[in-house]
């Protein structure tokens, strides 16, 4: 049996990391670079989820479903931001995860694997 946290790094994480990187560069038009290093991430890390080698797509497909996408949504637009406060934005990707746990995203999406 694993806990619900180690679930959400390996598969929770880089599921929301993809979604926020993709609205990142489509909504926001932000280079990868530029994404990269609001995120705090590698430029490859960028260009890795966007063409799908990191991330889970069965859950990012999920997440874009449910009310969390609206939550990813709210914090590229706080990532995007110039003076986006970093502190506030890993609260925010905390809450996210929250989320994914409350609404039994991941459950749902392991129990369809079964």
């Amino acid at each position: 049996m694993r806990p619900p946290c180690e679930i959400i790094v390996k598969k929770g994480l880089p599921a929301i990391r993809a979604l926020l990187v993709k609205d990142l560069i489509d909504r926001h038009n932000l280079s990868q670079k530029q994404a990269a290093k609001r995120l705090g991430i590698t430029q490859a890390a960028v260009s890795q989820y966007l063409s799908s080698i990191r991330g889970d797509g069965k859950l990012e497909k999920e997440l874009e479903k449910a009310e969390i996408f609206d939550e990813i949504q709210n914090l590229s637009d706080k990532v995007a931001a110039e003076d986006s406060d970093k502190s506030q934005i890993i609260n925010d990707i905390c809450d996210i995860c929250d989320l994914i746990r409350k609404e039994g995203t991941l459950c749902k999406l392991s129990a369809q694997r079964h």
